[in-house]
C-alpha cells in the first residue's frame, strides 16, 4: 500500500468515526429514558432549587397552630408523592413559621442546612419541649411519630425519606397509633 492510499483510508476512517459521533441517538421509550436518568445521578448546585408552594395533596387535615410564616418547597430528587420512590426535597421557611402537630405515613429524615430548627415530640404545641437543631444537625422521625417544628430565622431543611410525604396534621387529642395487640 502506498502512503497515498494509507492517507486515504485513515480520512475515510476518521470521517466515518465523526459521523457516527454526530449522528442522532436512537429513539428511547419512557422507562429507558426514565432509567438513563437515575444512572446519571442527580447534581443540585446551591442557589439553583427551583422553590413553590407545597402541593396541597401533601396536606391533609387542618392544622392545630397558626403558622405565621412562608414554606416553600423544592424537589431536588426523585418522587415525593409517588408511594415507594425515595424522595430529596428541601423546605424553605421564614422566621417564626410554625409546622403544627402532624405525623408522616413513612419515615422522615432533616438536615438543618440553613437557620436553626426547632423540634417538639407529640400531638400537643409545647415550646417548653423543643429541641434546637443548628446547621448540619439531623433527625430522625419513625412513620408515624407525633411531632411539630419551628423555623428561628429564615432557614432551609433537607427532608428525604421513602414516598409519600405527606403531612398528616393532627389535634392536641390525637391518640397517637394504636398499639398492636397479640
Amino acid at each position: 500500500m502506498t502512503k497515498q492510499r494509507i492517507g486515504a483510508l485513515v480520512v475515510c476512517l476518521l470521517l466515518a468515526v465523526a459521523g457516527i459521533a454526530q449522528a442522532p441517538p436512537a429513539r428511547q421509550t419512557a422507562a429507558e429514558k426514565k432509567s438513563a436518568s437515575a444512572a446519571r445521578g442527580t447534581l443540585v448546585m446551591p442557589g439553583s432549587e427551583q422553590w413553590m408552594d407545597v402541593p396541597a395533596a401533601a396536606l391533609v387535615g387542618t392544622p392545630s397552630v397558626e403558622m405565621g410564616g412562608t414554606v416553600k418547597i423544592a424537589i431536588l430528587q426523585g418522587d415525593p408523592m409517588t408511594a415507594g420512590r425515595s424522595y430529596t426535597v428541601r423546605l424553605s421557611c421564614t422566621d417564626g413559621t410554625k409546622i403544627a402537630p402532624h405525623w408522616h405515613p413513612t419515615t422522615e429524615n432533616v438536615t438543618v442546612i440553613r437557620g436553626t430548627f426547632l423540634l417538639g415530640m407529640g400531638a400537643k404545641w409545647d415550646d417548653a419541649t423543643m429541641k434546637e437543631i443548628p446547621v448540619g444537625g439531623f433527625a430522625s422521625a419513625p412513620a408515624q411519630m407525633r411531632h411539630y417544628a419551628q423555623c428561628k430565622g429564615d432557614g432551609v431543611v433537607q427532608v428525604n425519606g421513602i414516598a409519600p410525604f405527606v403531612v398528616n396534621f393532627v389535634g392536641p387529642d390525637d391518640p397517637g397509633p394504636a398499639k398492636k395487640t397479640n
